[in-house]
């Protein structure tokens, strides 16, 4: 692989990490405001089931980005046994969280079909 090639995913992969990191920090702050903001206005219970689902959405698309920086060291920059133990660890905590999320946010596993009276 060509130097300018291999040193320009090296950069794009710490842009990822920098880009996954930096929505998990923003995301949580404003989902944070929002939820104090909701509190007020609607109470407590109707603010934190909203907090919830945003800060579930954050960490997945903040985990995705991170997961792509990961896999594009491991193939490119550092193939090594250690970066793809933790690219693996990445992909398992990212599919726990997914499925959690989607448990806590509709309550049904993902792969469970919906129920009758559930909305659209």
């Amino acid at each position: 692989m060509s130097e300018q090639i291999h040193s320009g995913l090296e950069i794009l992969a710490q842009i990822l990490e920098i880009v996954g990191a930096s929505i998990l920090v923003v995301g949580f702050v404003v989902a944070t405001a929002i939820y104090m903001h909701l509190n007020v206005q609607l109470g407590a219970l109707p603010a934190l089931a909203s907090y919830r689902k945003s800060i579930g959405r954050v960490i997945l698309v903040g985990l995705e980005i991170l997961v792509a920086a990961t896999i594009i060291k491991t193939i490119t920059v550092d193939p090594s046994v250690e970066s793809l133990g933790l690219l693996a660890l990445m992909i398992v905590i990212r599919t726990t969280l997914s499925w959690t999320t989607v448990l806590e946010t509709s309550g049904r596993w993902p792969w469970q079909k919906k129920r009758s009276n559930e909305a659209k």
